[in-house]
């Protein structure tokens, strides 16, 4: 009689640890703050409870990007503490909610090529992206996505939603942008990329083909009530590095 196989755990399986030395709320992490974290946590006179702290974080951030590999049916995982490291100008916005991590939300600027919806033609551009978003699905419908939203908008400073190119959108993130920003118009792209038709408001376009955008007016959701759990936490190494040794 054959022995049943044991189960294959995947990294999109684990339990997020517990973040004990980092406040509930959003914190914002690049491949610098990660290197300066594990760099302090090893030096001498560092409590073992820091290192500890360290390797926690940067697991929570690769089985947050795992889950959300699974979620959107990919074959490689948009977001890793090793893909922060490779390419450092990009920002992790990380929720955590009773100190376990909850929601993930990747951006950085790409140069993309993309079709204009009144010319057709293709049009330079150096977006700011939404690369990478998943909240726990214990966590959805609980306004977490609209907390890591909002939060990320004023922290990059972007005043209009509409701006913003995002990777592979799946059908719930524009319903999201939807509901939240009245934003649905837009031309497929072959980059995979969806930039909304308002993108190309108050643009023009170079002899060159590049997109130039003039300053407006800031628009974006002004009147929405702050979210509870957006206390934000600007500076993820300096949280980890007062801490209280437990």
């Amino acid at each position: 009689m054959r022995r049943p196989q044991p189960t294959k755990t995947t990294l999109a399986d684990e339990d997020v640890p517990e973040l004990v030395g980092l406040p509930d709320g959003i914190s914002r992490w690049t491949g610098d703050s990660i290197n300066d974290l594990r760099q302090y946590a090893r030096t001498g006179g560092a409590d073992t409870g820091m290192e500890d702290f360290d390797k926690k974080l940067c697991r929570t951030i690769d089985i947050l990007g795992a889950r959300s590999q699974r979620a959107q049916v990919i074959s490689t995982a948009l977001t890793s503490v090793a893909r922060l490291r490779e390419n450092k100008s990009y920002r992790l916005y990380l929720l955590t909610k009773d100190h376990r991590g909850v929601g993930i939300l990747k951006m950085g600027v790409k140069k993309l090529f993309v079709t204009h919806p009144q010319t057709r033609s293709l049009v330079e551009v150096d977006p700011l992206c939404v690369l990478d978003i998943y909240v726990d699905e214990s966590c959805q419908r609980h306004g977490c996505g609209k907390a890591l939203f909002t939060h990320m908008l004023k922290a990059e400073g972007v005043r209009r939603p509409e701006t913003l190119a995002i990777d592979r959108p799946s059908p719930k993130m524009l319903g999201f942008m939807k509901k939240h920003y009245g934003l649905s118009a837009y031309s497929p792209q072959v980059n995979n990329f969806v930039v909304f038709d308002r993108f190309f408001d108050h643009t023009s376009v170079t002899e060159r083909g590049r997109l130039i955008r003039a300053t407006v007016s800031p628009i974006c959701d002004e009147n929405a009530p702050p979210s509870s759990s957006t206390a934000a936490v600007s500076g993820g190494a300096r949280v980890a590095k007062n801490r209280k040794p437990g």
